[in-house]
């Protein structure tokens, strides 16, 4: 599997997390049962939107917000316990990074994961794009645990600001590749 990069290595200032239950994102006007051709680019999108509306409206203040700072808080102390500290700070009053980063990596997660897919002509259905941004959910809430205050004093670990493509977007992919 390819690994997707949520964040340039410049912006180091944010993984995300998100929770909560699968599926409250998902529009109510969209059939999950049509395929992607029958749907259309246009209800891929709006599946696509509501995803990332709902990361950020869920996330931004307070999961994104606190990832964001640990990460800088890592990369601009060298004691766990001063990064603590950075993190108390940063979480009351966020730098304006952190929200830019925020709003990064929110666009970058949604149909970024599976962004090499013909729509045209392919079986896979809107019911399989919302199980691949549902899986895309649950990859994002594992990079809370890969950067804690524990890490300060060091570069965050290569691969932290990373996630591998979930199987369910790859299926998409090879199931309705880009003519080349």
């Amino acid at each position: 599997m390819r690994g997707l990069t949520y964040l340039p290595l410049l912006a180091l200032s944010i993984a995300t997390s998100a929770c909560g239950g699968a599926g409250d994102w998902f529009p109510s006007d969209v059939d999950e049962r049509a395929t992607l051709a029958a749907a259309g680019d246009a209800a891929a999108a709006k599946v696509c939107s509501a995803f990332e509306d709902y990361l950020l409206d869920q996330y931004r203040g307070s999961l994104f917000v606190r990832i964001a700072c640990t990460a800088l808080g890592v990369e601009h102390s060298e004691t766990a316990a001063a990064c603590g500290d950075y993190v108390d700070d940063c979480i009351n009053n966020p730098p304006a990074e952190v929200q830019s980063a925020v709003a990064s990596i929110v666009a970058s997660a949604g149909c970024s994961a599976v962004a090499d897919y013909e729509s045209s002509g392919c079986s896979k259905t809107i019911s399989d794009l919302r199980a691949c941004l549902d899986a895309v959910e649950r990859e994002v809430t594992e990079l809370e645990y890969t950067i804690t205050c524990a890490l300060a004093g060091q570069p965050l670990p290569p691969g932290s600001l990373t996630i591998d493509q979930p199987a369910e977007c790859a299926s998409i992919e090879n199931a309705c590749p880009t003519p080349r």
